[in-house]
């Protein structure tokens, strides 16, 4: 899904526009913890304006060590809605605030890795330790990564019951 400028989406009563860099990624775990406690149409709406605020985000955070990203990590052990139970809306939140704020220059490189960063790696299955990579190539491993557990939920939710 691509996300155009001032495109409108609702969920739940309230409309949002996604606009470049309107909403950060830690927008998504909120919306996929609200996705897990309804149904029907609102679980879809839910989920698409997560998607989209991923695509967004993705498309204006990209760089040059996307590719060094690709290489240190497999295919995802869990989906997004296991990583929100076993880290917690916020802690998901701290790994994908974590991730965005290295990428826009927000963080600098001597503050340590979160202990979340290293909990999200191992339940994802990294190929390498988050403390072998450079923190632009960990922030990009990141966000790929939650890209593919992301997938795999949507995967999951389309094929159910």
């Amino acid at each position: 899904m691509s996300v155009e400028a001032d495109a409108a989406k609702h969920f739940g009563g309230f409309s949002f526009v996604l606009e470049s860099a309107s909403y950060p990624l830690t927008l998504v775990p909120s919306l996929l913890a609200v996705s897990m406690v309804v149904d029907g149409s609102e679980k879809l709406e839910a989920l698409e304006l997560a998607a989209d605020v991923l695509d967004a985000r993705l498309w204006e955070l990209r760089g040059r060590a996307y590719r060094g990203a690709l290489d240190s990590i497999g295919y995802p052990m869990v989906d997004a809605f296991e990583l929100v139970e076993a880290l917690g809306v916020e802690g998901l939140e701290n790994v994908l605030s974590y991730a965005e704020s290295i990428i826009e220059g927000r963080k600098g490189q001597s503050e340590g890795i979160p202990w979340e960063v290293k909990v999200f790696a191992d339940l994802l299955g990294w190929e390498k330790d988050p403390g072998e990579l450079d923190p632009e190539t960990l922030a990009y491993t990141i966000i790929i990564s939650f890209t593919a557990s992301f997938n795999k939920a949507l995967n999951k939710t389309a094929n159910a019951p």
